[in-house]
């Protein structure tokens, strides 16, 4: 008897370590599952960008030598159309003008002096020639010699009063040259020193920009000495602002001037912004300097004005190429292929054949098979427990590379 009892009691712990065993090893796991739609479908083109502003001014340092920078406007403040931005060491500048400014004064007080002095003569040889003239035509008919000397000094009088008068104006015009040459160089000078304070031609964002400094490239700053013409400071207009980005020439042909964009940034993640694509470049490109991807830059021209948008800011954008109404739609993720079928399993696990149509990067277009208003599994729940959760038995192409949807639901299943 007692045989039996030891032998029920070996069974009973077996049984037992059993079920406790494959309760510790046996996964539980979720089925997720979402809603078949109908309502609007979106195909969109998805691209990666950079915000910038639609139009930015560059400030450069003047064309003058030996010019080095005093003061800058702070680097991500905002500045009025007029504020001064950059401010170079005027001391020279200042020293010309003083000079010249002295030499033209003193050009045109000597000119003054040249042109009365040409009045003066001019008065006195024509006096003198008047009075030749009437002393000649008053002894012209007296004696043969004293109508001879007379005639001698008219002409004499008429020979001075020529040369006298070119001589004077040509003292004139020699002075007014001086004055002329004296007031460009003042001029000039004065350019330079208005040139040594750069002012903001447009209200915008100061940005830094970097310049070869001998060892290496690095941000502009007070104290450098800049090459003439170099670019210094960046003011990009944020009033218009866009995003630069690319697609690549098998989308190419999807994206055109005018249609609807939404950007969102991920700096604010939380918020869409409207955008239009306004440009595609007609001419495609390489991606990088090594790649074979030819791409097509894209500028988007953001709808919505807001403060928060930086140059510089990385935002990803829904080019909508098409809105299709009444679709009924799934999760990319929902759609398998098994015996070279088209299947979606509903979240009776009831097996069910589609045929699909269109895609956007989340969704496919069910062309027959649903109603729109069932409940579909993104996993295949015909698999074992070996991969899951989280595999799929088969990875047809259209879902590779496709991320786990937006799942709005669960089961659990052992």
């Amino acid at each position: 008897m007692k045989k039996y009892v030891y032998i029920g009691i070996v069974l009973v712990v077996v049984l037992c370590g059993y079920y406790v065993v494959d309760a510790i090893f046996t996964r539980s796991y979720d089925i997720p599952t979402a809603d078949a739609t109908r309502g609007e479908f979106v195909i969109s083109q998805n691209a990666n960008g950079t915000m910038d502003a639609k139009r930015a001014y560059t400030l450069s340092a003047p064309r003058i030598r030996g010019l080095q920078i005093t003061w800058l406007a702070p680097e991500g403040s905002t500045v009025e159309e007029g504020e001064p931005v950059i401010k170079f060491d005027a001391s020279k500048q200042i020293a010309d003008l003083a000079d010249h400014e002295s030499d033209l004064k003193i050009k045109t007080a000597v000119l003054e002096r040249a042109r009365k002095e040409y009045i003066i003569q001019e008065k006195q040889l024509t006096l003198d020639l008047e009075k030749s003239r009437r002393n000649y035509d008053e002894k012209k008919h007296d004696a043969p010699r004293i109508a001879e000397e007379a005639l001698l000094e008219k002409e004499l009088a008429e020979l001075n009063f020529d040369a006298k008068l070119e001589q004077l104006k040509g003292d004139v015009d020699k002075t007014e040259v001086e004055v002329d040459r004296a007031r460009d160089k003042t001029n000039l000078a004065r350019r330079e020193l208005d040139q040594t304070t750069i002012m903001a031609p447009t209200p915008g964002l100061v940005v830094y920009l970097e310049i070869w400094k001998g060892s290496g490239m690095s941000k502009v700053q007070e104290g450098d000495s800049p090459w003439p013409g170099m670019g210094l400071v960046k003011l990009p207009d944020l009033a218009e602002m866009i995003v630069k980005t690319a697609v690549s020439e098998v989308d190419a042909n999807k994206v055109d001037s005018g249609q609807e964009v939404v950007v969102v940034l991920d700096a604010i993640p939380d918020k869409e912004y409207h955008g239009q694509v306004y440009k595609k470049n007609t001419l495609a490109r390489k991606k990088d300097y090594n790649s074979k991807i030819n791409v097509f830059d894209v500028e988007i021209a953001i709808l919505d004005h807001d403060e928060d948008l930086k140059p510089g800011m990385s935002a990803s954008c829904d080019i909508i190429v098409e809105r299709l109404p009444d679709i009924v739609s799934v999760p990319l993720e929902a759609v398998f292929e098994v015996d070279g079928q088209t299947v979606v399993y509903l979240e009776n696990e009831k097996r069910v054949e589609v045929e699909v149509g269109r895609r956007n990067d989340v969704s496919i277009e069910v062309l027959s098979g649903l109603d729109g208003d069932e409940s579909v599994c993104l996993l295949d729940p015909t698999l074992d427990e070996q991969g899951l959760p989280g595999d799929r038995a088969t990875e047809p192409e259209l879902n590779k590379g496709r991320g786990q949807g937006n799942p709005t639901g669960g089961r659990k299943r052992r």
